[in-house]
C-alpha cells in the first residue's frame, strides 16, 4: 500500500509539473481526474465506493499541499548573513 502511495505521489508530482503548460482549466481538470481515476483503480480501489472516494480525496489533498508549497517557494527570498572570524 505504501509503495502504491509513493507511486501515486510521484505521478501526481509529475502531472503537476506538466500541468503548468495547460491553459484551459476544464481540460486540465479533466486530465487530473483521469490521472486520479487511473491511480486509484491501479491501486485496486473500485469506482463509486467509499475507499475509492477516499483515494481520490487524498490525491486532491496531496495536490493542494504541493501547490501551496510551490506557491510559498516561488517568491524571491532575501537573507542577511553574519559571521564571526578570528582574523584574516
Amino acid at each position: 500500500m505504501i509503495k502504491h502511495a509513493i507511486l501515486a505521489a510521484t505521478l501526481l508530482g509529475l502531472s503537476m509539473g506538466l500541468s503548468a503548460c495547460a491553459t484551459d482549466p476544464n481540460v486540465e481538470q479533466a486530465r487530473l481526474d483521469a490521472i486520479d481515476n487511473k491511480n486509484c483503480t491501479d491501486m485496486g480501489f473500485t469506482p463509486n465506493t467509499e475507499p475509492y472516494g477516499n483515494c481520490r480525496l487524498k490525491l486532491k489533498e496531496i495536490r493542494a499541499q504541493q501547490a501551496a508549497e510551490a506557491e510559498r517557494n516561488s517568491g524571491v527570498q532575501f537573507g542577511i548573513g553574519l559571521g564571526v572570524s578570528k582574523g584574516f
